[in-house]
């Protein structure tokens, strides 16, 4: 598997730790930049950030889609996901509805979790082969 076809294309399955991986590898250097933009630029950066992870978005799509397949659930689902988590990040910023944020941020992360905690099928699914037959093959 190379790059392009991890974080651009959301056909297929990824395992476990492969996931967690590449999250990570767009998620850490995403954080940094986007501490560094808010707290430089202020509020232009924090467009910038916003603009930055409309960027970013895609990848973490195809990823999350190829975690859910693996488990033999739509990747579709991880639009969802997605949209959820913005709309709770969006909601922040309303006083008034900051509790509501929270409580939803607090499921995004359980769901995180069961998306990276869940094993995936061990046999061929709809989605294609397992990822380790397709280490080994």
């Amino acid at each position: 598997m190379d790059l392009r076809s991890i974080y651009l294309v959301d056909q297929g399955r990824i395992a476990r730790l492969p996931y967690f991986g590449f999250s990570l590898a767009l998620t850490v250097p995403y954080m940094i930049v986007a501490y560094l933009l808010a707290s430089l630029l202020g509020v232009f950066g924090g467009v910038l950030v916003l603009a930055l992870y409309a960027i970013i978005a895609y990848p973490y799509y195809c990823l999350m889609a190829k975690r859910l397949q693996d488990f033999g659930q739509p990747g579709k689902y991880a639009v969802v996901v997605i949209g959820v988590g913005v709309a709770a990040a969006l909601l922040q910023f309303v006083e008034a509805l900051q509790g509501v944020s929270m409580a939803i941020s607090a499921v995004q992360t359980i769901v995180g979790l069961v998306i990276l905690f869940v094993p995936g099928n061990p046999a061929d699914n709809a989605y294609g082969a397992p990822p380790s037959k397709l280490a080994t093959a």
